[in-house]
């Protein structure tokens, strides 16, 4: 490596060095309440051994000068440090996604592949007869399939969190009266990113000069958004609103049977999954002694809650509106389940024939009035809500009715 080639590395290398310890940090003084929630605790203690693993392997780098002996030496060290942080990192996301409940697969996929890339490049350099720090064509044969095994597993952890994040996402949709779904959507770009330095790895990381200039951008931002954005999520609400959302309704008057044994190793589906907060109405002990079907006593619920203008609150949850119904959570869910409709499906539909009748009867009103007055939480979930659901922005639903 020339003069300059060195001098980059060396100032890419520190410039890693100081970004983990900023990070390890940053994750090490997180609010106690942190620890409150065991999902969020556990996932916070894998994202800074996962980050401090970078730090160490960054400084091994930098005082044992391994780019200056050759690329080889280099890539040994990396695969089996970016091993170890990419499975780390994956178990973060995939805690939160699954409340804790870890498949042994997406426990220990990453630690076999470490444990197979390990055996690989010391069973090559014993059978050549070089050290570690060595350089073979069978230790570079020996990397170049480990980094093939580390993209497959990143693979793995790229499809269980892309599926994990769709369930979840339907979830909070058949929960909540807005869409709070956004506020996930760095898991997934996270693990996207990881997958992409994933195959960098492979086809980059024995290059060097400017192709690993181009790793190195994509790696610090990646892992800064990475955790920065772990951090943004953990200090919020949003622990609480997912936990919520996916809780099983305990209720003994549930209609709908509790979750088998598959499903609680992640969770169940969004018709089943909340709390059960509320009483049971008289309609519900009718239905019980034969008077009234269940379907019956949950239909006559939500028409008399809707003819009160609970639909018109904002900020609701099913849990919320099952208590103010007399009815259980799960027998709300199974109702809307009958009539094909999510939570915030069935509460936008009301709540856009609210704004429907407010518009025909106050054209002066703005949309924020209009909004507020139906229940939507902004106007421009009002204003999308409405086009989506009748073709029209609510000033051409104005003009087409005068």
């Amino acid at each position: 490596m020339s003069a300059f080639q060195v001098q980059t590395m060396e100032l890419m290398q520190f410039t890693a060095i100081v970004l983990m310890i900023g990070l390890t940090l940053k994750l090490l003084l997180l609010p106690r309440r942190v620890e409150e929630n065991s999902v969020t605790g556990r996932s916070r203690w894998l994202m800074f051994g996962g980050t401090a693993l970078l730090g160490v392997q960054f400084v091994l780098q930098m005082a044992l000068g391994l780019r200056e002996k050759g690329v080889t030496q280099a890539v040994m060290l990396n695969l089996t440090v970016f091993t170890l942080v990419s499975w780390l990192l994956s178990l973060a996301i995939l805690r939160l996604l699954t409340q804790g409940r870890l498949s042994r697969v997406d426990a220990w996929l990453g630690g076999g592949v470490w444990a197979a890339e390990t055996v690989l490049i010391a069973a090559a350099a014993m059978t050549d007869g070089d050290s570690l720090l060595g350089d073979s064509p069978l230790l570079r044969t020996a990397e170049t399939v480990g980094s093939v095994l580390y993209f497959a597993m990143q693979c793995y952890y790229v499809v269980r969190v892309v599926t994990l994040l769709r369930r979840m996402r339907r979830s909070l949709h058949d929960y909540y009266d807005y869409d709070i779904s956004q506020r996930i959507e760095w898991m997934q770009v996270s693990i996207w990113v990881l997958a992409v330095l994933s195959l960098f790895v492979p086809a980059f990381i024995f290059a060097p000069g400017r192709w690993l200039m181009g790793f190195a951008v994509v790696f610090f931002y990646g892992t800064w958004y990475f955790v920065d954005s772990f951090c943004d999520y953990v200090k919020g609400s949003m622990p609480r609103k997912v936990a919520e959302s996916l809780t099983p309704d305990p209720s003994p008057n549930s209609l709908t049977p509790g979750p088998s044994r598959k499903e609680r190793g992640v969770y169940s589906s969004s018709a089943d999954n909340s709390s059960d907060k509320g009483n049971h109405s008289p309609l519900l002990a009718r239905g019980a002694g034969g008077e009234a079907s269940g379907g019956e006593a949950v239909e006559s619920a939500v028409a008399q809650w809707t003819a009160q203008g609970g639909h018109r609150k904002s900020g609701l949850n099913k849990s919320m509106v099952a208590g103010q119904m007399g009815v259980s959570v799960n027998q709300l869910s199974q109702w809307l389940r009958h009539r094909d409709q999510s939570f915030w499906d069935w509460l936008s539909d009301l709540r856009i024939d609210e704004a429907k009748r407010i518009i025909s009867q106050h054209r002066d009103w703005t949309n924020e009035a209009v909004a507020d007055a139906c229940g939507f939480n902004d106007r421009s979930a009002f204003q999308k809500k409405f086009k989506q659901k009748t073709g029209l922005t609510p000033a051409e639903w104005t003009e087409q009715g005068e």
